[in-house]
């Protein structure tokens, strides 16, 4: 998974750089030498030394004190336990998707804003041989995939802009949105309706509908989508299957809010 883009108006340097060590170290399979880290994650050695000692602190990280080498701490096992016991995510979200799953026929996902990108992190996929669905931990475009451009909605304008002017808006389809105005559009559509369509925009013949879920401060945290081939999914039929994933949509906000899970 790609590191997070830092909110420069609000982030924490030193916990950015500490986040990012962490997660080069996790790509290892096994323990690291100082060079290699350097070289991995871009930063000064005398900087990563004090990254490291502060880690090294907290339990986060460990050093061999025989070859120097550094791994992950034992204090993520525990961070790790904990979370899982507070955030069950499967537990709760998976009923729901295999509702929608049954309800549709199509293959049933729950997507979340991972910087630029969105992440599947749920699914329950279709019995039919033909889904083509990226898994879980799969990265998506933001502007071509409907889950993706359900979490754009939550964007600001200011963050639309700095989204075009970063990454631009590339063209996977002939119907792709490659151009802000268009999007703009195409946001206000979502807004309107209460769900976004892909329509063969991130690849030939598929589709793709998507439905916000919110937090109790009305927030698009996360969506809840179906994908299939467009034969299944022909457009006389788009609406029907909407309301299903909307509904199914909602649901999914009122368990996260039932069981206090956040998304910050």
């Amino acid at each position: 998974m790609s590191t997070r883009r830092a909110d420069k108006g609000t982030s924490v340097g030193a916990v950015d750089k500490a986040m990012i060590v962490l997660e080069a170290m996790s790509r290892h399979e096994r323990d690291v030498s100082l060079a290699a880290l350097a070289e991995t994650v871009g930063f000064p050695k005398s900087t990563l030394v004090r990254l490291l000692r502060t880690m090294r602190r907290h339990g986060t990280v460990q050093q061999d004190p025989r070859t120097r080498r550094y791994r992950l701490g034992t204090a993520l096992i525990h961070l790790g336990k904990a979370a899982e016991r507070q955030f069950d995510l499967e537990r709760i979200i998976r009923p729901y998707l295999a509702e929608l799953t049954q309800s549709t026929g199509e293959t049933a996902s729950f997507a979340v804003l991972e910087g630029d990108r969105a992440v599947y992190l749920a699914q329950v996929l279709s019995d039919s041989i033909i889904r083509g669905v990226p898994p879980i931990g799969a990265e998506l475009g933001l502007h071509c995939t409907a889950v993706g451009k359900v979490l754009l909605t939550s964007f600001s304008e200011e963050q639309i802009e700095s989204l075009v002017r970063e990454h631009g808006l590339p063209r996977h389809t002939e119907k792709t949105i490659v151009n802000a105005e268009s999007l703009r559009k195409e946001l206000k559509r979502i807004g309107t309706k209460g769900y976004a369509l892909d329509d063969e925009e991130a690849e030939p013949g598929g589709r793709c509908i998507a439905a916000p879920v919110v937090d109790d401060r009305s927030r698009v945290v996360a969506a809840v989508s179906i994908t299939g081939p467009s034969a299944r999914m022909p457009m006389n039929e788009i609406e029907n299957l909407a309301a299903i994933v909307v509904r199914v949509a909602q649901k999914v906000a009122r368990a996260l809010r039932e069981e206090n899970v956040h998304f910050e």
